[in-house]
């Protein structure tokens, strides 16, 4: 481990933080000049700019038809080492390869976007080029109050799917998410929503198919409903964010469910804040288990700071969750879960990590460990106690 720690510092060394940093990739908006003071000229693209206004294969926006088409993609790359009380493993593996088109019609009202799924290099399946379609749907926009959307997307359920995987601060979504959508690996579902944002409110209202395969699933496995209300408080704080969210979903789930078929209903609450250098993020979850799994309660803590500012940042997540009966808690952990599922009814994870942003979120290298603690459970599998270093590259254009 100490090993790993050294190789990414000397990475971390080779990279000038003046080159193509967060600040060129999502500049701010530069003050308006006092009257009669010469106008500063546009800043030249840097090099990332010219690479990834590659992907904007057409933009206009005097086109009334069609305003913008862009060929999208993630490329993300992991190697992990899990040792633990329970067994060891370890891998290198191309944890996303995603490939697709985004695109805006109609005076940008409505968005066409479409990605498939590779599976390149995985522990968990065979080697494929086609996996599944993550994302085809059709949003209408009809203004910022309101959009539709359509078709097969990632439905946005907790501070974990707050955003798309591209723009996580941790490797792996929390142990609550993982039971919340059972980790079958159908987390991006078909169904219908609508959404939007009224003056500092925001909502969602949305309805979910419950049986879903590598493309649309066969709708005939119960449904589940997602509500969601958001207050904005950035604006009144002074601060870059702070967002307040709650989270309610039912389940309807049967015999052709193959997600959302542990819970009946799950709620959570977050708070999301970043000001300057310093974020801070917790979270409150419960979910209502289904029969013998019983019910799970979820407090996580995540605190950051940004080391060297848009650039290195330090992140630490604390996760604790309870549970109401002896096994009501799964390790679904994707990295945990080669060694085996294990259940329990107390759990603990400390995450602590380093992301280093050469073009903001667009390209960046992490660095984690994690250690994580279940105990309680009944049984052959029960409980674990282990630890994971994680080391990646991830990039989307």
């Amino acid at each position: 481990m100490k090993s790993t720690w050294l190789v990414l510092f000397a990475a971390l060394a080779l990279c000038s933080p003046r080159v193509g940093t967060a600040e060129e990739a999502n500049p701010a908006p530069a003050p308006a000049p006092a009257p009669g003071a010469a106008v500063a000229q546009p800043q030249e693209p840097s090099v990332y700019d010219r690479i990834w206004s590659l992907a904007t294969l057409y933009k206009n926006d005097q086109n009334p038809v069609l305003e913008e088409l862009d060929f999208t993609g993630r490329l993300q790359f992991d190697y992990y080492n899990v040792t633990s009380d329970q067994g060891d493993n370890n891998f290198f593996e191309i944890r996303r390869f995603r490939l697709g088109g985004d695109s805006w019609w109609a005076d940008r009202h409505i968005q066409l976007k479409g990605t498939v799924d590779t599976a390149l290099r995985s522990y968990h399946t065979d080697t494929v080029f086609y996996n599944r379609i993550t994302e085809a749907f059709v949003n209408f926009r009809v203004a910022e109050a309101a959009s539709v959307r359509v078709g097969k997307f990632e439905p946005h359920f907790g501070y974990d799917r707050e955003f798309s995987d591209i723009q996580q601060k941790f490797f792996e979504r929390s142990f609550f998410d993982d039971n919340v959508f059972n980790k079958t690996g159908n987390d991006y579902v078909t169904g219908a929503s609508v959404l939007g944002k009224v003056g500092n409110y925001g909502y969602q209202f949305a309805v979910l198919s419950n049986n879903v395969g590598n493309e649309f699933g066969n709708l005939n496995g119960g449904e589940s409903y997602l509500t969601e209300l958001s207050y904005d408080f950035s604006k009144q704080l002074g601060w870059d964010k702070a967002l307040w969210a709650v989270d309610y979903m039912h389940m309807h789930d049967n015999d052709h469910s193959t997600v959302f078929n542990t819970m009946h209903n799950a709620v959570a609450m977050y708070f999301d804040s970043q000001k300057d250098r310093v974020g801070f993020v917790t979270q409150l979850g419960y979910g209502d288990g289904i029969g013998r799994k019983g019910d799970i309660y979820e407090i996580m803590l995540m605190p950051s700071y940004f080391i060297i500012p848009k650039n290195l940042e330090l992140i630490f997540r604390y996760q604790l969750g309870l549970g109401s009966k002896d096994n009501a808690i799964t390790t679904l952990n994707r990295q945990e879960s080669t060694i085996g599922h294990f259940t329990g009814d107390t759990y603990n994870a400390i995450y602590l990590g380093l992301n280093y942003y050469l073009y903001g979120q667009k390209l960046k290298l992490m660095l984690a460990e994690q250690f994580a603690d279940l105990t309680g459970g009944r049984g052959p599998n029960e409980g674990f106690r282990g630890a994971t270093t994680l080391v990646g590259l991830r990039t989307y254009w």
